[in-house]
């Protein structure tokens, strides 16, 4: 994506009528630029957040995308050191999510807190419409497999302070009406995700191991950072202002869930609405979230819409 640069809606939540962030692009002079290397893409999602409070830091990988090679190639481009790490929090457990992990903690070269929810290693089969299956598509995530490549597993449903005023949203409760949606009767064979319970029994999956991340800029408001938003990106929001109060929505940015075949088309208007009435300031979909999304957000919300592209840059606060 050769997109330039921009600036903040002016004032955003600061109120002193001053740009309090802008959005940094891996651009056109640096594709051009013999000396660069640009940045890949897959369909995975993975977030870089540096935090900065006075004179401390934190700076915590929120998901690692589909595969380390790519993870490996994009931090190498952009200058990010595995070993500079504080802390990995893992959405849940889907390979476009947790895929990088290995590689990354060889990177780091040393233990490094893992965050996730205990279920996301539980095994995880898709059956297609076609009749092809992918088995223990999740195998990979075992936490014994994560300890071994040097991750500390760190296994909550509740909210983790990671410091800086950086939050994992725990587990995120289902109440909007629209994001809930009404589930098909359950039948094994048919079509569709599937996850082996605790208790050993086959069930559908429903992703009740999704967290989200939540930073608390100081003066702005709350960055809310979704992985899937297979819990939904409003009920996502919402948890995000349990954890730290109902503050401005400074932006929500990551996989919305939108563009799957088995949303509901009209989901899309309706996030849009919420995100109209919570007044969130910056909106930037990616990953799953679908061309209708896209297209409905940079018109009706085209002042608050960000198109995503690899290595972009977000800067909130001073």
């Amino acid at each position: 994506m050769l997109l330039p640069d921009q600036a903040s809606p002016t004032g955003g939540h600061g109120g002193d009528g001053v740009d309090d962030h802008c959005v940094s692009r891996y651009g056109l002079i640096e594709h051009f630029d013999p000396k660069r290397v640009p940045p890949q893409a897959e369909n995975g999602i993975s977030f870089l957040v540096e935090a900065v409070r006075g004179r401390h830091s934190v700076r915590v990988l929120f998901d690692v995308g589909l595969t380390g090679t790519v993870l490996e190639h994009n931090m190498r481009v952009l200058g990010v050191d595995p070993a500079s790490i504080d802390h990995v929090v893992i959405s849940h457990g889907h390979p476009d999510h947790f895929g990088g992990i290995h590689r990354f903690l060889d990177l780091a070269g040393r233990p490094i807190p893992v965050a996730t929810h205990a279920d996301a290693e539980l095994p995880r089969y898709a059956v297609m419409g076609d009749g092809r299956t992918s088995s223990v598509y999740n195998a990979a995530f075992r936490f014994g497999e994560v300890e071994r490549s040097g991750g500390v597993p760190v296994l909550t449903q509740d909210s983790l302070d990671l410091g800086c005023g950086v939050h994992t949203t725990g587990v995120i409760p289902r109440k909007v009406a629209f994001e809930a949606g009404a589930a098909p009767a359950f039948k094994p064979g048919d079509p569709g995700l599937y996850q082996v319970s605790p208790e050993g029994k086959l069930r559908r999956d429903e992703v009740m191991d999704e967290m989200g991340l939540v930073i608390d800029v100081r003066g702005q408001g709350l960055v809310v950072l979704t992985g899937c938003a297979h819990a939904g990106v409003v009920n996502t929001i919402e948890q995000a202002r349990a954890v730290c109060g109902p503050k401005p929505v400074r932006a929500v940015m990551g996989g919305f869930h939108l563009g799957f075949p088995t949303t509901p088309a009209e989901n899309v208007g309706l996030t849009a609405a919420a995100f109209a009435e919570l007044e969130v300031a910056t909106v930037m979909p990616m990953h799953c979230s679908g061309l209708r999304t896209h297209t409905l957000l940079s018109t009706d919300m085209s002042a608050n819409y960000v198109q995503p592209a690899v290595g972009t840059v977000l800067r909130f606060g001073r």
